[in-house]
């Protein structure tokens, strides 16, 4: 055996990180991907490529085959009206069949971390949450990753496959394409506040998040837990966005467009694109990023697995800042 480690999600941003931080420790990565022609040319010679979709559970096997540990990042996020379906044959279905091919395979594993997310959580009640409170999903997406976090949590114990769950807070940091338009929007002093910005936001910065993931899958104390990983504090969106409005020497605009008629535009945009199957500018989940206070409680992985973010959020901005003008996308 010589530490093979699997990766799915590493031609999206946080798995790119994480094949990058693998790779720059020496390690034998292989990657599962659904196109080939989208590997990065820089991974070239110094990775396995198989190419795969996690809805075919005959096309895993070799991605599988022969590794020790699994880093399972891939799922789809964004998907328009009509095409909820496909949240639930990716996100869990993909997850079932990827964790049964590992079992089917035989022989021991060293962990199966499985990538969630804090939007299981639903509407948060009682700040900070931290591992303990309760998930009330409020969409197709939150519902099918909360529904593949209880499925491998049932699944590894039944097959005594040693797993994890981490669940990231809000990632940014360079080549992050989900929160790009805020910096776009900001940079051209086009952003609009939907709300009074009084909305507690949650950032981790990506190198931060990938070190969190790493430890956790190297922890034994981790073993057959759910982690949250996150920033080492909440910030007010005003806060941040005025933060990032000076890092960036523009000022940003005074103007508050109220919930009430942003939610209005988003839902006769969700029913004029609806025919088309595509995602409108603005939809209503979308606007939850200005209603949905997100503060976390990162003492379980502190205690856990010794994860402490290293980068404040202002560095973070930085860098972040510096890499989109570096490739011309500010």
């Amino acid at each position: 055996m010589r530490n093979l480690i699997l990766v799915t999600g590493a031609t999206g941003f946080i798995g790119g990180h994480l094949v990058e931080h693998l790779l720059r420790e020496g390690k034998h990565v292989r990657i599962l991907v659904r196109d080939r022609t989208k590997v990065p040319g820089a991974w070239e010679g110094r990775i396995e490529v198989v190419e795969g979709d996690l809805t075919r559970s005959h096309e895993l096997r070799e991605a599988v085959y022969g590794v020790d540990m699994v880093y399972h990042l891939a799922g789809v996020i964004n998907l328009p009206a009509g095409r909820e379906e496909l949240y639930t044959r990716v996100n869990l279905g993909g997850t079932q069949n990827l964790f049964n091919a590992v079992v089917a395979r035989g022989g021991r594993i060293k962990r199966f971390l499985y990538c969630s997310s804090v939007g299981v959580f639903g509407l948060l009640t009682n700040l900070p949450a931290d591992e303990k409170a309760s998930c009330i999903p409020s969409n197709a997406y939150e519902a099918s990753k909360y529904e593949a976090e209880k499925w491998v949590l049932q699944a590894g114990k039944r097959h005594a496959v040693p797993f994890s769950v981490v669940r990231p807070a809000w990632v940014y940091g360079p080549g992050d394409r989900r929160t790009f338009p805020i910096f776009s929007m900001i940079a051209k002093k086009r952003f609009i506040m939907i709300g009074k910005g009084k909305t507690l936001i949650h950032p981790v910065y990506v190198d931060d998040l990938v070190r969190g993931i790493l430890q956790c899958a190297r922890s034994p104390d981790t073993v057959g837990k759910v982690i949250i990983l996150a920033g080492n504090q909440p910030i007010k969106l005003r806060d941040f966005v005025h933060l990032l409005s000076g890092i960036l020497g523009v000022n940003p605009w005074p103007f508050h467009l109220p919930m009430s008629l942003a939610t209005f535009i988003a839902m006769i945009l969700e029913i004029l694109y609806k025919p088309m199957r595509k995602m409108p500018p603005v939809h209503r989940r979308r606007l939850e990023f200005f209603s949905r206070d997100q503060a976390f409680d990162i003492t379980s992985a502190k205690n856990s697995c010794g994860f402490t973010p290293e980068t404040d959020l202002e560095e973070g901005l930085r860098k972040t800042i510096d890499w989109y003008k570096a490739n011309r996308w500010l």
